[in-house]
């Protein structure tokens, strides 16, 4: 599967709570581990239409408002996009620990909190939210893939990007599909292994394009798959390595 590199500045971290100072010492927290990818929200309208549209890898919410805080969560385990994104929670000596967990939190930190206890609860975390990054993470391809139902016949189509779980693409036709799906496409190889996959729908759009959520892949394809998304995901390292050395470079003078 693909490789745990230290990613962590690559990371996108939500702050949910209603103190400022709370924020801010997360925050700081976040930069001081390199992770510099993360925004906050205290208000609920605002924070509920950011986790149904954007995905984090990770997400610190603080508990200080019992009913605030079970709102959110609630949100966050219901919706799609940050259903599976690890919770680290900020509780009070009131607060109900064991409710907290059971509503979808990972990790707690009692308060009062300072950045030695933020800081240790987000490095045991860190290898989940990297997961969940990789997970979610989507590679840009572009080839040839065959989808259809059971009933019909299969549609040509063209894969978008992939990921560990899902993929989107573009339907060449104006036929509409719902519910579960047959995908077939072949590995880019010096020797093309065909994968079948079973998958279901979650998302289309008016210009064609599809998401779908990788239900089954048979044991030796998905080992295949996940092969493949390594090679990407190696591809990708290598030219953002190549991007910042070439940043990196001062610029050449006139001679």
């Amino acid at each position: 599967m693909i490789r745990r590199t230290n990613c962590a500045e690559r990371l996108q971290v939500l702050i949910l709570g209603q103190d400022p100072e709370i924020g801010a010492l997360v925050r700081a927290t976040l930069e001081d581990l390199g992770i510099t990818g993360s925004c906050s929200s205290p208000d609920s309208t605002a924070a509920s239409e950011i986790l149904a549209n954007h995905h984090f890898d990770g997400i610190i919410l603080d508990c200080a408002d019992p009913e605030w805080s079970r709102e959110m969560l609630k949100k966050l385990r219901t919706g799609q996009s940050n259903c599976q994104s690890p919770v680290i929670a900020i509780v009070n000596s009131v607060t109900d620990v064991r409710a907290v967990q059971k509503s979808g939190v990972d990790l707690t930190i009692c308060k009062p909190i300072s950045r030695d206890t933020i800081t240790s609860q987000l490095r045991r975390a860190f290898d989940a939210m990297q997961s969940e990054h990789l997970r979610y993470f989507r590679y840009p391809v572009s080839q040839a893939v065959s989808v259809g139902t059971k009933t019909d016949d299969q549609a040509s189509a063209r894969l978008l990007n992939v990921s560990q779980d899902g993929l989107a693409l573009w339907l060449k036709t104006s036929r509409r599909l719902e519910g579960a799906v047959i995908l077939t496409f072949d590995l880019p190889s010096i020797e093309p292994y065909r994968i079948e996959a079973r998958g279901e729908i979650a998302w289309c759009d008016a210009d064609g394009r599809i998401g779908i959520k990788i239900v089954h892949m048979p044991e030796e394809a998905r080992r295949r798959y996940g092969e493949w998304l390594d090679v990407l995901h190696s591809q990708l390292e290598f030219r953002k390595l190549i991007q910042e050395v070439s940043q990196s470079k001062p610029p050449r003078g006139n001679f």
